[in-house]
């Protein structure tokens, strides 16, 4: 056995829980006011130092995977049922 599917399969969902029902917004992409609206009517938000796109958080997860020590090979991201980016080394 390489990896215990359980234990990985509890890495990649705490890793989605951390991002469920959140607002991501690429860091400095609103002007203050905005953030403080959103703050005030407590919207979870995570700001993210990139632009956050299918392709870009394909890779995002990809090192979120990685620095929790498994040796992932591809992540992939759906936008749609139909459509995703993918990232893999």
């Amino acid at each position: 056995m390489i990896v215990d599917f359980g234990e990985l399969k509890d890495a990649v969902k705490s890793v989605a829980d951390d991002h469920d029902h959140s607002l991501i917004i690429e860091t400095g992409s609103l002007k203050d006011k905005t953030m403080e609206a959103l703050k005030e009517e407590n919207f979870k938000i995570i700001q993210v130092p990139f632009r956050p796109t299918a392709e870009n958080f394909a890779k995002y997860f990809y090192d979120l995977i990685k620095e929790k020590g498994y040796d992932v090979k591809l992540v992939e991201v759906y936008e749609t049922p139909n459509n995703c980016a993918g990232y893999g080394e």
